[in-house]
C-alpha cells in the first residue's frame, strides 16, 4: 500500500505534492483555491455559511494587505472558531485542535499541551494563537504565502512515529468534521503514557465483501458492506456541538462581563444592576421590596462604584435572610466565595478562616473581607460586576472546577433553595464534591439536598393563617404536612376553608 493511499484510508487528504500558495498578483483561480483551503483547513473541515464567512478579510487578502498567514490568523481568532473549538471543548481538546489546525500536525507530547493550556489561562486564548502562528515551525513549513495542511502524513525528519497514529485519531473520517468528533481530548491518554495508538478503522469506511463471517454471506462478489456501528465512538451519530459549560449550568467558558464605562445609557445601568443581582444573590426572582433600591439609586447616579454597590447588596436584609440566618455557617462562607469571588473555597483552612471572623469581627466584616480583599480587585476592580471565575488560572487546583459545578448545581438552579453545605466533606478530606466525581456526567442535586428527584414525591409544609367557618378571626400559623402529589388537592381545601397561606417550604 502506498503513503497516499494509506493517508486516504484514514480519511485525510490527499498527499500535497504542492501545497496550496497564494502571492499577490496570481490568477483569480488560485486565489479562491487558496482562501478555500485556509477555511477547510483550519475550522476542522467545517464550512461556514455566507454569513459567517470572513469577509473583510477576504477582501484584504484579494487586494494586498495581507498575507496567507494573516489570514489564517484572522480564521483562527475568528468568533466561528472560538464557538466550535474553544468554548465549547475541555482545555486539552481546544489545544490539540489548535495545533493540528495552525501546524498541521498533533502535538508532540504532553508537555507541549500544558505549555499552552497555561499560556491561555494566563494571557488568554488570541496569544496562544500568535504563539504557533509566529513560531519558527510554522514558517518553515508554510511561510508567508501557503495555506495550512496536514504535514504528519508524510512523517517529516524529527517527528515521532507515533505522530502518524495520532493524526489518524485527530482526522477519524474523510467527511466529518472536528466539530462533529465531541468535546473530548483524542489524544489525553495517548499523550500522558506516552503510548502510540492503534490506528482504527474509521467506522465510515465500507469494507469489501471479500472478508469472510456472516455479515458478508450472500454479498455479490465485489459488493461493499458498511460496518455495522456497536458502540458511539465520537462519529456521525454524535450530537454536532453541545456546550459543556452550558450542561454544567455555567452558562459557557468565556463568561460575559459587565463593567461600568463612562456614558453608560440608562438601559445599561440597568442590565449591570440585574447582573449584580443575578450574582450575588444566587440566580433569584426579587421581588421590588426585596431590592436595595437607595443603593440602586445612588450607583446610578454615580455615588457608588461597581463593587460598593455588590458590598450593599451582599450587607442588604435580604442577603442576610437568605444566605445567613437560614443557612450553617460553613454554607453561608461557600456561597460567599462563589457570589463574591466567583470561585469555590481552595481548602479547610481557607473556610475556617472566614467562620472565625465571622464569629469574632461580625457579618459585615466577613462580607467586606471579601469586596476588599486584594484577590477581588485582581480579577474585578471597582467597575467589573463578579462573575464565575471558571477558566484554569495559575495557582488554582484542577479539583476547584469539580467544585465549582457542586456549588453551581444547574443552569436555573437558585442558592437560596439548600441549607446546608455542599463542600463540607469535600475540604475536610481533601477530594473530589459527592456526585462529581466525573464532569462527563452531569449528577442534578441528590435526594440529600433536595428531599427526592421528582416532585411528586417530595414533601411541603404549608403554614396558613386558618379561619375557622363562619369566624371573623384567624388563628395564626396552623401548618400541614403534605406531598406533592396531594398539593393541588391541599391548597384547594385550606382555599374552601377561608385561609390564607403564608409560606410553603420543602422537607428534605
Amino acid at each position: 500500500m502506498t503513503s497516499q493511499s494509506a493517508a486516504l484510508s484514514f480519511g485525510a487528504t490527499p498527499l500535497l505534492d504542492e501545497p496550496i500558495s497564494y502571492k499577490p498578483g496570481a490568477d483569480e483561480t488560485s486565489l479562491n483555491l487558496t482562501i478555500s483551503a485556509c477555511y477547510r483547513h483550519v475550522f476542522g473541515n467545517t464550512m461556514p455559511m455566507e454569513s459567517e464567512r470572513l469577509g473583510s478579510a477576504e477582501s484584504r487578502l484579494r487586494n494586498g494587505s495581507i498575507s496567507v498567514r494573516e489570514f489564517v490568523r484572522l480564521l483562527a481568532k475568528s468568533p466561528f472558531y472560538r464557538s466550535r473549538f474553544y468554548e465549547v471543548v475541555a482545555p486539552h481538546r481546544s489545544v490539540e485542535l489548535a495545533i493540528k489546525h495552525i501546524l498541521g500536525r498533533p502535538p508532540v507530547d504532553e508537555a507541549e499541551v500544558s505549555t499552552h493550556v497555561a499560556m491561555i489561562a494566563s494571557e488568554g486564548f488570541e496569544a496562544d494563537i500568535d504563539a504557533l502562528i509566529d513560531s519558527d515551525e510554522y514558517t518553515n513549513s508554510f511561510g508567508e504565502h501557503t495555506a495550512p495542511h496536514i504535514c504528519a502524513w508524510n512523517s517529516p525528519a524529527g517527528a515521532p512515529q507515533a505522530s502518524f497514529n495520532r493524526i489518524a485519531a485527530l482526522e477519524q473520517n474523510f467527511a466529518g468534521s472536528d466539530s462533529a468528533i465531541g468535546s473530548r481530548s483524542q489524544l489525553l491518554y495517548s499523550l500522558a503514557k506516552s503510548q502510540p495508538l492503534n490506528i482504527r478503522v474509521p467506522v465510515q469506511v465500507y469494507r469489501s465483501q471479500a472478508g469472510t463471517g456472516a455479515a458478508f454471506s450472500g454479498a455479490k462478489q465485489g459488493a461493499f458492506v458498511p460496518v455495522r456501528r456497536t458502540t458511539s465512538d465520537g462519529g456521525d451519530s454524535s450530537r454536532l456541538r453541545g456546550d459543556l459549560y452550558v450542561g454544567f449550568g455555567l452558562g459557557q467558558r468565556s463568561q460575559e462581563v459587565f463593567q461600568r464605562s463612562p456614558g453608560d445609557t440608562a438601559d445599561q445601568l440597568q442590565a449591570l444592576i440585574r447582573a449584580a443581582y443575578r450574582q450575588v444573590m444566587g440566580n433569584p426572582h426579587l421581588m421590588e421590596s426585596e431590592r436595595v433600591l437607595t443603593s440602586e439609586s445612588k450607583f446610578i447616579e454615580g455615588y457608588l462604584s461597581t463593587r460598593e454597590f455588590i458590598r450593599a447588596i451582599a450587607c442588604s436584609p435580604e442577603y442576610r435572610r437568605r444566605f445567613f440566618e437560614s443557612n450553617a455557617p460553613y454554607r453561608f462562607v461557600e456561597l460567599n466565595f462563589k457570589h463574591l469571588l466567583g470561585r469555590a473555597p481552595n481548602s479547610q483552612a481557607e473556610v475556617s478562616e472566614h467562620i472565625r471572623r465571622l464569629a469574632v469581627d461580625g457579618y459585615e466584616a466577613e462580607v467586606s473581607s471579601y469586596v476588599d480583599s486584594t484577590e477581588y480587585q485582581t480579577f474585578f476592580g471597582e467597575d467589573t460586576v463578579p462573575f464565575p471565575r471558571i477558566q484554569t488560572e495559575n495557582g488554582r487546583d484542577q479539583i476547584g472546577f469539580n467544585r465549582h459545578l457542586s456549588l453551581v448545581q444547574g443552569y436555573s438552579s437558585s442558592d437560596s433553595i439548600q441549607a446546608s453545605s455542599t463542600l463540607v466533606n469535600s475540604l475536610a478530606a481533601k477530594a473530589l464534591p459527592a456526585g462529581w466525581s466525573t464532569t462527563t456526567v452531569r449528577i442534578n442535586r441528590s435526594s440529600v439536598f433536595s428531599g427526592s428527584v421528582d416532585p411528586t414525591t417530595k414533601r411541603y409544609r404549608i403554614v396558613v393563617n386558618a379561619q375557622p367557618a363562619g369566624g371573623r378571626q384567624r388563628t395564626p400559623n396552623a401548618s400541614y404536612l403534605v406531598s406533592g402529589k396531594d398539593m393541588t388537592t391541599q391548597l384547594g381545601y385550606i382555599h374552601r376553608r377561608g385561609g390564607r397561606i403564608v409560606s410553603i417550604t420543602e422537607v428534605a
